[in-house]
């Protein structure tokens, strides 16, 4: 069995970063990839996140996963003063890949949860000096201007379908806050009926730790519960821990786990 990098780009991939398992007789047994994330908005403590996938037949896995981890390891040495992790993810039903990752020294304790929250008391108090409005979304070079914010966040999993989507829901909100003049936090809700999802928000880095995504949230679900609504829930990662802290505030309780994520640290950090 070889292991090979496909001749050119691959899905958008360099080269490099793609790995196709051959048997000997070069048939193709399985491709796997690594993908680089810096995320600190996401993750502080742990800001490089090296993602790898695999698809392929269970001879192949053990090879394939070998030289992914080997190219998460070069990819962090290119940046080793900073966490890094690399991750892959796995169904919560899925108990095969999960013992596989777990005998190969991967620690399943990281997970994106469904919470409840909390509807709050009142319209929410806004800090002085900032106010909120409605984020224009008319136009496709404001909406492209709002992914674009979004992703120098790392909200990358709001893409223009997606928000397209959001908006023909029956509840829809974007809020952006602001200190006098300057943008430094947005908020999306959407839902039906008495249900809707916090998608996401953030705060800039320089307003965190003052109460401003707290208030941020506060004021939106107090809009939602004037339009009937009566649940709020929110998808979250349970290693973000600026986002497990604000819904927190919120009384989350988890309500399920969407997805595993198997995680091997790349760095001598604690």
């Amino acid at each position: 069995m070889q292991v090979i990098h496909p001749q050119g780009m691959y899905n958008g991939l360099p080269p490099e970063n793609v790995f196709i398992a051959l048997d000997d007789l070069g048939i193709e047994l399985g491709v796997g990839y690594v993908i680089y994330q810096y995320q600190p908005h996401l993750d502080p403590e742990c800001p490089l996140n090296l993602y790898f996938t695999m698809d392929c037949q269970p001879s192949a896995r053990y090879v394939l996963f070998g030289a992914l981890l080997a190219r998460a390891r070069q990819l962090r040495d290119a940046n080793p003063n900073v966490g890094a992790r690399a991750y892959t993810a796995v169904s919560p039903l899925d108990e095969a890949a999960q013992a596989f990752y777990r005998h190969n020294g991967l620690t399943l304790d990281s997970a994106e949860e469904m919470v409840g929250l909390q509807m709050p008391v009142g319209d929410g108090r806004i800090p002085m000096s900032c106010t909120v409005a409605a984020i224009p979304l008319n136009t496709q070079e404001e909406q492209r201007a709002l992914l674009q914010r979004l992703q120098q966040h790392d909200i990358q999993y709001v893409d223009g379908l997606y928000l397209n989507n959001l908006q023909h829901l029956p509840h829809f909100l974007a809020l952006g806050l602001y200190r006098n003049t300057d943008l430094i936090g947005e908020i999306i809700l959407a839902g039906e009926g008495d249900a809707c999802e916090l998608v996401t928000v953030y705060i800039v880095p320089g307003s965190r730790r003052q109460g401003m995504g707290r208030a941020l949230v506060h004021r939106c679900m107090a809009i939602m519960a004037a339009e009937g609504v009566t649940r709020v829930t929110c998808r979250t990662m349970t290693r973000s821990t600026p986002m497990r802290r604000l819904l927190t505030s919120f009384g989350a309780v988890t309500l399920g786990v969407n997805t595993l994520f198997p995680s091997i640290r790349l760095d001598n950090r604690l």
